[in-house]
């Protein structure tokens, strides 16, 4: 987790690269790095920290939820 302490400006976790914020960014938003493409999220924004976004996603998946047999039976009934 990379930050830099400009106001406008985090550092992409990737390959490093400054992202640049036309005005201060809010939590969650989205951007992608100019340099290697990399979909990266607003976790902080002051200093402003980024992360990749696939690692907010997984963050918010429960796999428990595709693992427990109650999902499993509600499943197998919606495919009958």
């Amino acid at each position: 987790m990379n930050m830099v302490q400009s106001k406008n400006i985090g550092l992409c976790p990737d390959c490093g690269e400054e992202v640049r914020f036309k005005k201060l960014p809010y939590v969650g938003q989205l951007m992608t790095c100019r340099r290697c493409s990399a979909q990266l999220e607003v976790m902080r924004k002051s200093p402003i920290e980024l992360r990749l976004a696939e690692e907010a996603w997984e963050d918010e998946i429960d796999f428990e939820e595709f693992d427990s047999p109650r999902s499993n039976q509600r499943n197998k009934r919606e495919h009958w």
